[in-house]
């Protein structure tokens, strides 16, 4: 059975560009996948810059990882047509925390 939402060995750096020497490793080997037909609520916990808005970012699809994949109902988001981003945007949504 296919995941609905996926991240394989997502990872995140930032910086290292021209004029960033040093690149910041937000997130590192990260594995997650929810499955089901039923809708799912998905809360992300964890101590300060353990990665937490990195992974919801990416599961978001607001930034793309620097490795690994994001993948919904099998199929690569970044690699997708926009119709498939337009399915996805309707059925994912951040509820945030105040």
């Amino acid at each position: 059975m296919t995941a609905l939402l996926e991240l394989r060995n997502a990872a995140k750096v930032y910086g290292g560009g021209l004029f960033r020497r040093r690149s910041t490793v937000a997130l590192r080997d990260c594995w997650l996948a929810m499955g089901g037909e039923k809708p799912t609520i998905l809360s992300i916990a964890g101590e300060s810059g353990s990665g937490k808005t990195t992974m919801g970012m990416l599961l978001l699809g607001f930034i793309e990882p620097s490795e690994g994949q994001v993948l919904y109902k099998g199929e690569d988001l970044w690699h997708a047509p926009k119709d498939a981003w337009r399915e996805y945007r309707r059925e994912i949504q951040a509820i945030f925390q105040d």
